[in-house]
Formats: structure tokens, C-alpha cells, sequence
């Protein structure tokens, strides 16, 4: 297994190496903005394996708290802050869905990289060059492939070139409609978690 990370690593496909990082990590945390025409999402995001994720939410809900747990399947939902009362809903639950339809069980960096592959795999992933994003130098990626209606058919993703970790995405459709645009800042990856982040 660390012959073929080691492989990835050295590959010239940054998606791959994306892709490696990405399993070596045991969690990263993140402040998230979307915009879109499914309406515009700033938030906290925190990510530990085996699939442990919880959002806080800045706005347009701020104060709301959710939490998926892997070992139960299940969202917990506490829409006025830790202190009120929660909610224990299905991760397709349409209280717990972003604007752009995302589940928060499938919401984490690695489901964006496998899918950003299978639509490479289907068509093309071009490298459209290197430059600076803010203080960040980047890697700007093209992958896009065959998609059904309103579904992501081109994902430009810029990585971190010394975290090979996404900082911007931009997905559009079929047609080249925008479908949404996040940004990913303030990344910590492996931060100590304590326990009561997604246990509270």
C-alpha cells in the first residue's frame, strides 16, 4: 500500500496525488463558502475517519450545528445552537441537504476528487497551469466528462500546490451553466480534534 501512495505521489497527475494525500489524512477542518443559484452557504466544516463531519453554520441558518455520524447513518441536527433542542434525521433529509442538493454524509474533499476522476476517466483532465490564488500557490485543473441533466459535467478545481489539498471549485453542467462556487480557507489538515467536536 505504501508502494503504490509512493507511486502517486510521484505521478505527474496532480488529481492522483490530490487523491493520495487525501488518503493519508485523518481529518482536516475548514471555513467553506458557496454561491450558486441554489442560494449562497458560509460555514465551518470538520472532517475525521472513518466519515465523522460536522458543520457549523455562519450563515444563512448561523448557529445551526450538524453532525453525521458514520456508526448511526444518521444527522443530528441542532438548528438553534448545541444548547436547544436536536433533530435525528437521514442524511437525505431535505432539512439537512445544501441548496445544491450535497448530503453531508458524502460532502467531504475525497467524494470531490473521486467524482472530478470519474468524470476525467470518462473524458479529459487537463492541467491549465500554475499561479497564485491570494498567498497561495496553485494548480489550476480541468476534468470533465459526460453528465446527465443539472448533474456536474466540468469541475475546475484549484489545489494548494504544497498541500495538494482544493482551495476553489467551480462546477458547471452540461450546457455550461454554473452550477456552484466554493471556496476552502483556513485548512487545517490532522488538527487535533477533542472529543466533544463531534460527540457534544
Amino acid at each position: 500500500m505504501l508502494l503504490l501512495m509512493a507511486l502517486a505521489l510521484d505521478s505527474a497527475d496532480p488529481l492522483e496525488q490530490a487523491l493520495a494525500r487525501f488518503e493519508q489524512l485523518q481529518g482536516y477542518r475548514l471555513e467553506l463558502r458557496s454561491e450558486g443559484p441554489g442560494g449562497n452557504q458560509q460555514l465551518r466544516y470538520a472532517y475525521r475517519k472513518p466519515g465523522l463531519v460536522r458543520l457549523d453554520v455562519i450563515s444563512p441558518h448561523a448557529g445551526a450545528v450538524l453532525i453525521y455520524s458514520p456508526y448511526s447513518e444518521r444527522v443530528r441536527l441542532w438548528p438553534f445552537g448545541l444548547k436547544g433542542p436536536s433533530l435525528s434525521l437521514s442524511p437525505d433529509n431535505l432539512l439537512v441537504k445544501s441548496p445544491r442538493g450535497h448530503r453531508l454524509d458524502k460532502s467531504d474533499v475525497g467524494v470531490l476528487l473521486h467524482s472530478a476522476r470519474r468524470l476525467a476517466q470518462l473524458g479529459e483532465l487537463r492541467l491549465l497551469g500554475e499561479s497564485r490564488l491570494g498567498e497561495r500557490l496553485v494548480l489550476q485543473l480541468l476534468a470533465r466528462g459526460p453528465a446527465g441533466p443539472g448533474q456536474v459535467a466540468r469541475y475546475e478545481i484549484w489545489l494548494d500546490k504544497a498541500l495538494l489539498f482544493p482551495v476553489r471549485v467551480i462546477s458547471h453542467d452540461a450546457r455550461g451553466n454554473l452550477l456552484e462556487t466554493v471556496w476552502l480557507e483556513r485548512i487545517e489538515l490532522d488538527p487535533p480534534f477533542a472529543d466533544d467536536v463531534f460527540f457534544p
